[in-house]
C-alpha cells in the first residue's frame, strides 16, 4: 500500500483569498492572498459594517470556491447603516479582486 504522503504528490493546492468589507460607501477590499505574490495586509476599514472572505481553492479537481461571512457589526446604530447598505450595495462579492 502506498505511503499516504504519495498521494499528494504531483498536486500542488494554491489557496488564494479577499477580505471584502461592506462600509456605507459601498463594498471595499481588504486583505488579500495571492500565488506567487503573498499577503497583502490591509487595515479594516474603521466604519466597516460587515466583512466576508472570498476564497478559492485549486487542486487537482474543481475549484473549491465560498464566500463566508467573518465579522458583523454589533453596534445597535450600525445595524440601521447595515441594512441600508446591504439594499443598495447588494451581497459580497465573490471574487478574488
Amino acid at each position: 500500500m502506498p505511503h499516504p504522503a504519495s498521494y499528494d504528490k504531483g498536486m500542488a493546492i494554491r489557496k488564494e483569498w479577499t477580505e471584502w468589507h461592506l462600509t456605507p460607501r459601498g463594498w471595499e477590499q481588504g486583505s488579500t492572498r495571492r500565488e506567487g505574490r503573498g499577503n497583502d495586509w490591509r487595515d479594516e476599514p474603521a466604519d466597516r459594517l460587515l466583512s466576508y472572505q472570498h476564497i478559492e481553492i485549486h487542486g487537482s479537481g474543481e475549484p473549491k470556491i465560498s464566500t463566508e461571512e467573518t465579522w458583523r457589526s454589533k453596534d445597535p446604530a450600525a445595524l440601521e447603516q447595515l441594512a441600508a447598505a446591504l439594499a443598495k450595495y447588494g451581497a459580497a462579492p465573490s471574487r478574488l479582486d
